[in-house]
């Protein structure tokens, strides 16, 4: 079995070097045939997986996460920054915590002083949250509260349509069928979180992937994020954004009103991109999913400066008219 699985492994690592920098590169791999390779190499069902340091259960059903997890390649430059930045932190919001890979990082990191707030709707990611968490030391390090709820725009209900996929359970807002969720806005409930706790610090770092739904999530953290302003980890789809009926043009708004200027990471191609929110509305962005980060605090620019560097950073500038 061991020799299956670094063949496995070897095989989707080819391909990767193979694709890197090509226009097919910027595609994910076909998902029957990578999730063909991982069950292949790992069997079904929940495995282990050893990576950065954790042991993370995931399921072999979410090809993409259960091959980055085993190859130590998922969303390397990002996880390389928030790893950075919540070692210097005290307060970390998981939103669309999945199985855990970030928050198991930020807890490892955090003091003892430190705490992380993680919010997970879905009944299977929620089980293997806990049970990542508790495996890698959450409690020990800092305080972990987990939230098991939808976050949105404002507080109801939301309606969480379930993939085969873990990684790609969606909130649906055209009324359609599944599993329907209780949902808070990040300016409702971390206020509540922080009053049960009975201190209030500042959110230092704020991750949001929810596949879409990302917009929502900005527009009910208006307050928070103006007045904590976080290091953001967010990630932008214009096909995922029209899917969950936001317009990219008020999710760029909402980022502007805090962030001058934003670092778009093309892991594909080992490089990272400076430009300004505005710049997401250029064509080439228009079909894509790309992962977006961006600070304001003095000590995070000074943070992200070092960290791009690594990866070669150009500027972006004028990717869309200014006119």
């Amino acid at each position: 079995m061991e020799i299956r699985r670094r063949a496995t492994m070897a095989v989707i690592r080819a391909g990767r070097a193979c694709l890197k920098g090509t226009a097919i590169g910027q595609l994910p791999l076909s998902g029957i045939a990578l999730r063909r390779l991982v069950r292949f190499g790992h069997g079904s069902g929940d495995v282990t997986a050893d990576f950065r340091g954790l042991a993370l259960t995931v399921p072999t059903s979410s090809a993409s996460i259960a091959a980055g997890l085993f190859g130590g390649f998922y969303e390397s430059i990002e996880l390389e920054l928030f790893e950075k930045l919540c070692a210097q932190s005290r307060t970390v919001v998981d939103v669309g915590a999945n199985l855990g890979i970030y928050s198991c990082l930020a807890v490892r990191h955090l003091d003892s002083g430190g705490v992380l707030v993680a919010f997970e709707p879905e009944p299977g990611n929620l089980a293997r949250l806990k049970a990542n968490l508790r495996r890698n030391g959450a409690g020990n390090v800092a305080d972990a509260v987990i939230e098991p709820v939808a976050v949105g725009d404002v507080p109801g209900t939301a309606t969480l349509r379930v993939a085969d996929d873990v990684g790609l359970h969606s909130v649906a807002v055209d009324g359609g069928s599944g599993l329907t969720v209780p949902q808070v806005s990040l300016d409702t409930c971390l206020p509540e979180v922080f009053a049960q706790r009975g201190e209030r610090h500042p959110v230092d770092v704020l991750k949001i992937d929810v596949e879409g739904y990302d917009g929502h999530v900005l527009r009910g953290a208006r307050r928070t994020i103006a007045e904590d302003r976080p290091a953001l980890l967010i990630e932008f789809s214009v096909p995922q954004l029209r899917r969950c009926g936001f317009a990219a043009r008020e999710f760029v708004d909402l980022l502007a009103e805090t962030y001058d200027e934003i670092h778009i990471i093309e892991e594909s191609r080992r490089r990272v991109l400076s430009c300004a929110p505005e710049d997401l509305l250029a064509a080439r962005y228009r079909a894509r999913l790309v992962n977006v980060v961006a600070a304001v605090r003095p000590e995070h620019r000074r943070l992200f400066a070092d960290w791009a560097s690594r990866y070669g950073e150009r500027q972006e500038r004028r990717l869309v008219s200014r006119a």
